[in-house]
């Protein structure tokens, strides 16, 4: 092989190398990427930093991580559109569910448990 044939497989190799480095990484793997929402469940409500009910707001096509922990009761968390449930939980016990936000809208989160919802555990899911 010729010198400058050499200097083109290494080239290569090396630019093949440097994408798989940095621009082929699998971003759910670091977590990097995931919007990380922490409810506590109450009786008949959801709290996040304070905020009874919040609205939650992420991006279409973020990877979303409830974590979900009860206070005061029996409860769980439900977004139908996405098909994310966690298990429900006692209090004192905690649970999460991961999903993705693959369509935009306006959705109800809520609870499941007997009158949960109707009694006002409910909030607001929006996909910009």
């Amino acid at each position: 092989m010729n010198k400058t044939l050499i200097a083109i497989i290494v080239l290569l190799l090396l630019g093949v190398g440097v994408y798989f480095l940095f621009y082929n990484q699998d971003d759910s793997a670091s977590g990097s990427d995931v919007k990380v929402f922490s409810l506590t469940g109450e009786e008949f409500k959801f709290v996040m930093n304070g905020v009874d009910n919040p609205n939650i707001i992420v991006n279409e096509g973020d990877k979303v991580r409830i974590e979900f922990a009860s206070t005061q009761g029996f409860h769980d968390w439900v977004l139908d559109e996405f098909d994310a449930t966690t298990e429900k939980v006692n209090e004192g016990d905690s649970t999460s569910v991961e999903f993705i936000a693959d369509k935009k809208g306006t959705f109800e989160y809520y609870c499941s448990v007997g009158q949960h919802r109707a009694n006002g555990m409910k909030g607001i899911f929006i996909v910009q």
